[in-house]
């Protein structure tokens, strides 16, 4: 019935026989003709139809246009919504075996899942041709919001190359993000310093350049020391948080020993970003040197989408809201089956469980 009111309401106006009323006020006998503004949960708010031709028909149209746009159609993509609490993306490390093969189709099936922003990183298709890249990103109507670069030797050497790149990339984030150079590497306490050292000696040329930096957790840095602090929180020492923000890796703090929500407290003053994925149920965990290993080397069962595993994220969810963490960057690492579905089960439930706003 109110449908139908209301179509009935604009053919009156379309041919010019109502306006609304300049001074809104009730017309005694004819309550019939009041139209009752039901948006959201505000109080209604009557207005009332006069036949009279006081107003521009176009300027009514507009209005009611408008206002039935807001009620009847509300967006599907509410999960990455600008919010204090939080926005949604996806790392393109999940689907780098289907971006080798055709990029421009890959990036359209990451947007029909309701994604609008991506992470990157350091893949030669990416960062060989940025200005082509971010055109292609454009086409498929998503966003880099930030930037893995994960060759330390790159860091080291040159950090302008990295920064320019990520600036033609449209990134506003750009961090390092792996710490070995080979398999056989063991993450020591040097190395962890020398990144510090790093991010904190390019901070002045990456804020002229508009760009924030981070460094994302990996799980080695959380290598005990022999006062009962780690390795990472000698990193922090040495960094300032309003230079180098931070990006815990969910799965890979868990995996590392550490319960995730109390690491998020720890450090909840640099704590602006995370990677979400779920931990099977049969992953053991402790410490985690990095020694003999890369990360494709683990069984791809070990990760499994939000909902299932070991890892509560309805937990992790609730401290990041307290905290004030900024992005969730959905990941699968490897992932024995169809990856978009996999990150589209994650979506799912994020939604179902009410998880962002």
């Amino acid at each position: 019935m109110k449908r139908n009111f209301l179509s009935i309401g604009f053919l009156r106006i379309l041919t010019g026989s109502v306006v609304i009323s300049e001074r809104f006020a009730p017309l005694p006998d004819d309550k019939s003709r009041a139209i009752t503004n039901k948006i959201k949960n505000r109080p209604y708010t009557p207005f009332y139809i006069k036949p009279d031709n006081s107003l521009p028909f176009k300027s009514l149209i507009l209005i009611l246009l408008t206002l039935m746009i807001s009620c009847t159609n509300p967006t599907n993509d509410t999960l990455n919504n600008a919010s204090d609490e939080g926005r949604l993306a996806a790392q393109l490390w999940t689907f780098r075996y289907e971006l080798e093969k055709d990029v421009p189709g890959t990036l359209k099936k990451i947007k029909t899942l309701g994604i609008n922003y991506v992470e990157g990183f350091d893949a030669p298709y990416i960062i060989d041709n940025p200005e082509e890249f971010k055109s292609q990103l454009d086409a498929a109507g998503l966003k880099m919001f930030a930037l893995h670069w994960n060759n330390l030797n790159d860091w080291r050497k040159n950090p302008t190359v990295i920064i320019e790149t990520a600036k033609k990339l449209g990134a506003q984030y750009t961090g390092i993000a792996w710490l070995k150079v080979t398999k056989a590497d063991t993450v020591t306490l040097d190395v962890v310093n020398e990144a510090a050292d790093i991010l904190t000696k390019a901070c002045g040329q990456a804020q002229e350049a508009g760009l924030q930096l981070y460094y994302h957790i990996h799980g080695y840095e959380l290598q005990p020391m022999a006062d009962q602090r780690t390795f990472f929180d000698s990193f922090v020492s040495r960094i300032n948080n309003n230079c180098v923000r931070l990006e815990a890796d969910i799965f890979w703090v868990t995996y590392a020993g550490q319960d995730p929500v109390q690491f998020m407290d720890k450090y909840r003053t640099g704590m602006e970003l995370l990677h979400i994925k779920n931990m099977a149920d049969h992953v053991s965990t402790g410490v985690f040197t990095g020694a003999d290993f890369m990360p494709p080397d683990m069984p791809a069962e070990n990760w499994v989408p939000l909902g299932k595993g070991k890892i509560d994220y309805r937990a992790v969810f609730q401290k990041g809201k307290e905290i004030g963490v900024k992005w969730y960057i959905l990941e699968m690492d490897k992932y024995n089956g169809d990856v978009y579905a996999a990150i589209d089960s994650s979506l799912t439930y994020i939604r179902n469980e009410k998880l962002l706003p």
